[in-house]
């Protein structure tokens, strides 16, 4: 195995258990909006695995991503009982839009900033934090209004009718948030390491 291979299973495992991590301990993985809407939270690990796309390519970006899918597939399997929950049972809501984040942010970053001025890719780092948050997101909701439309899914606090609007209606606060997020942390957090990865001849 060549060493630059080993170099990037090394940071995809290293961003794998990053994943794993924000998983398995909640604060980690959400973003507690409460000082604004009670009980609110924001999900960051998209920007995660937009990070690791950035640093790694598409390629990785989309396996990290379709790791948080998987995980998340799994833990809505094994903690039933919330609208959430039945959100993720399907595995194409669960790993189709996490999968994505990582092909597209990976292959936008190439395509448009990797080879810009410091300034301008700062920002468009920025740009590619808020645009990982629009596609979870948006994923996750037209998947889920497919899946719960299709299904027939009956469940307390689920409209029968105009399953679409109330969706964006639940996820509409978060994602504003999201946005705002990714664009701060992406753009700063995937600066800094993409400097370090450059220095380590790691360029996806």
């Amino acid at each position: 195995m060549s060493t630059k291979k080993t170099k990037y299973l090394v940071v995809t495992t290293f961003f794998m258990a990053i994943v794993l991590v924000q998983m398995i301990v909640p604060w980690l993985g959400m973003l507690p909006l409460g000082a604004f809407v009670v009980g609110a939270s924001a999900t960051i690990i998209q920007f995660t695995v937009a990070i690791a796309a950035i640093i790694l390519g598409p390629k990785y970006g989309a396996f990290i991503g379709g790791f948080w899918g998987v995980l998340s597939f799994i833990n809505a399997l094994t903690h039933p009982g919330t609208i959430g929950s039945l959100m993720f049972q399907n595995p194409l809501t669960a790993i189709v839009p996490r999968l994505l984040v990582g092909l597209l942010v990976g292959y936008l970053f190439n395509a448009l900033f990797r080879n810009r001025r410091v300034g301008t890719k700062v920002f468009g780092l920025g740009l590619l934090g808020a645009v990982a948050a629009i596609i979870n997101t948006t994923g996750v909701v037209l998947l889920t209004t497919v899946g719960f439309t299709v299904m027939h899914t009956n469940f307390t606090g689920i409209p029968t009718h105009g399953i679409l609007p109330w969706l964006v209606g639940i996820v509409s606060f978060n994602a504003i948030f999201e946005i705002i997020v990714g664009f701060i942390e992406v753009g700063l957090v995937a600066g800094i390491l993409l400097l370090i990865a450059e220095k380590a001849d790691i360029k996806g």
